[in-house]
């Protein structure tokens, strides 16, 4: 029993030191967890972190960042010579539902989001990295509900809302490049647009009505008429 309790207490304070080793690491790079990309008030938050690596200035390859926010898998690409000191990419994910609720003041009416993330770039002071990066960043996004005519939204360090035009869609892939670091959201119009007609109306059942009786009558005719033949 009592090599049990050893057992279990070491366990214990490993486990407290690994924490505290990771807190440490963060801490020292300025790393955390409130780090946000837009302003208090920002439609979606985009405050919950899903994940931060660390970039080095001198890497000679590309850092592909994969991340998996609410579900949908996406890839954020640094090329090398994109930031000229250490940095952390700081991930994080909104509530879909408020981005949502938002776009119709917004001029985006029937639009519904269905994906989004935040990008957070910190210097080691976790300080925002100042002014725009040295290369564009790129980002890919899968998701089976994207598909051509969908957009890609931001909201940049200030709060201010915009389109991204440049982004490219195609049926499950959205992708855009960005050399600051917003928050972003890609909506897609919704399957009913509100105040639109119903695309069932009665007209249509009533053409379809009037066709098959038409066709039963039809073919009772010649029924009747070949059963008679028949019998003379």
């Amino acid at each position: 029993m009592r090599l049990m309790n050893k057992v279990s207490l070491m366990s214990g304070i490993v486990g407290i030191l690994a924490l505290s080793g990771a807190a440490a690491y963060a801490a020292g790079f300025g790393y955390s967890p409130g780090t946000t990309t837009v302003p208090s008030g920002t439609p979606g938050g985009f405050t919950q972190v899903v994940t931060a690596t660390t970039v080095s200035p001198t890497s000679t390859t590309t850092s592909n960042i994969s991340v998996t926010v609410d579900n949908v898998p996406i890839t954020i690409a640094v090329a090398p010579g994109t930031f000229s000191v250490p940095v952390q990419v700081v991930i994080t994910a909104p509530i879909l539902s408020q981005v949502t609720s938002s776009l119709s003041a917004l001029g985006l009416g029937g639009y519904s989001a269905i994906a989004g993330l935040g990008v957070n770039v910190v210097n080691v002071s976790g300080q925002p990295l100042a002014g725009t990066f040295l290369k564009p960043v790129h980002v890919t996004v899968h998701n089976s509900a994207i598909k051509p005519g969908d957009k890609v939204v931001e909201w940049n360090a200030h709060g201010t809302f915009s389109t991204v035009t440049s982004a490219t869609f195609s049926n499950g892939i959205a992708s855009w490049s960005f050399q600051q670091d917003p928050a972003f959201a890609i909506v897609a119009p919704s399957s009913l647009v509100p105040g639109a007609t119903s695309p069932v109306t009665g007209k249509p059942f009533r053409a379809d009505a009037v066709t098959g009786l038409a066709l039963v009558a039809l073919g009772g005719s010649v029924l009747w008429w070949t059963r008679r033949r028949n019998a003379s």
